[in-house]
């Protein structure tokens, strides 16, 4: 309970000096003359919405500037301190080693590496006489290096070991002649193809493979082994017309060069009796065969 303040009343303060009894409220007239409560004890029982004292309510609100808004969303460096300079700059950097290195290991693999991935060519002679590596089970190879290829040469030679005439008695003579070519040091067996008698053609090295039989041909030729002891033992016809067909589908495919020279071996190593005299009375079966040098060609 509270007493009006001393001074003048509510009625002299709104009352209109018109002579009327008419008065006019102010709503702050009577807000000023309202004394303020004032509350010695206070007593809440169980309230939880009680608030005592005055009351902050704090607003918090963000505001970027426009222009760094839009160089944040365009990419650029509008508004940007200095650290961030630079760490874009290092970003740059770095980006651009990445981007020289990867250039770089590209070409690598493309001019350096990937020719090293090549694969032994399958020549896509499909006859029952042609035996590819897996029809005669053959070891894998220790090592192998690739022909440039079309070549300009092929070279006849004989294994001087025994000879066959069946399948699987040539089959047994072709392991083990890798068998020997291995123990010796080789990477594999040495010639590029084997014939043995009954015009069993084998597949050794394979067509695009680095052979193993006159050193310094061995870049550059087809090798090809007739398995035998060609001083004693005497070739069939179908060893020639086979050898011939092998031939034809090098030159076909790209391998040999379609002018291509055939030697014996012993042309192109004299002193050397390999393919043999047997043989090499019958080289006139290869068109290709260049007769140079025979002379020096050993008999026994």
């Amino acid at each position: 309970m509270w007493t009006p303040n001393d001074g003048n009343s509510i009625e002299e303060r709104g009352r209109v000096n018109n002579g009327s009894d008419l008065v006019v409220m102010d709503e702050r007239a009577i807000a000023a003359a309202m004394p303020v409560p004032n509350v010695a004890t206070l007593n809440v029982t169980k309230s939880s919405k009680v608030h005592i004292g005055p009351k902050f309510v704090s607003v918090t609100q963000n505001v970027q500037n426009a222009e760094m808004v839009k160089g944040h969303f365009l990419g650029l460096e509008l508004v940007s301190s200095k650290q961030a300079r630079r760490l874009r700059c290092s970003v740059a950097v770095f980006v651009c080693w990445a981007l020289i290195v990867a250039t770089g290991l590209i070409i690598y693999l493309i001019y350096v590496a990937l020719p090293n991935q090549q694969t032994r060519l399958d020549i896509g002679l499909n006859e029952s006489w042609y035996l590819r590596r897996d029809d005669w089970q053959a070891m894998p190879a220790y090592g192998q290096d690739f022909l440039q290829l079309p070549l300009p040469t092929v070279i006849i030679g004989h294994s001087a070991a025994n000879y066959c005439n069946q399948r699987y008695r040539c089959i047994e003579q072709v392991l083990e002649i890798q068998q020997n070519h291995l123990r010796r040091g080789y990477y594999d067996i040495g010639p590029n193809f084997l014939v043995g008698g009954n015009g069993f053609v084998f597949e050794g090295r394979g067509a695009n493979v680095f052979g193993a039989m006159v050193t310094s041909y061995n870049r550059r030729s087809i090798s090809i082994m007739f398995v035998g002891n060609y001083v004693t033992d005497v070739p069939d016809l179908a060893q020639f017309n086979h050898t011939n067909i092998l031939l034809e589908t090098l030159v076909n495919i790209g391998v040999l060069q379609p002018n291509y020279s055939l030697y014996g071996q012993c042309q192109v190593n004299p002193q050397t009796v390999s393919p043999g005299p047997h043989v090499m009375r019958n080289l006139h079966y290869f068109s290709n065969w260049d007769p140079v040098n025979t002379s020096g060609c050993l008999q026994r």
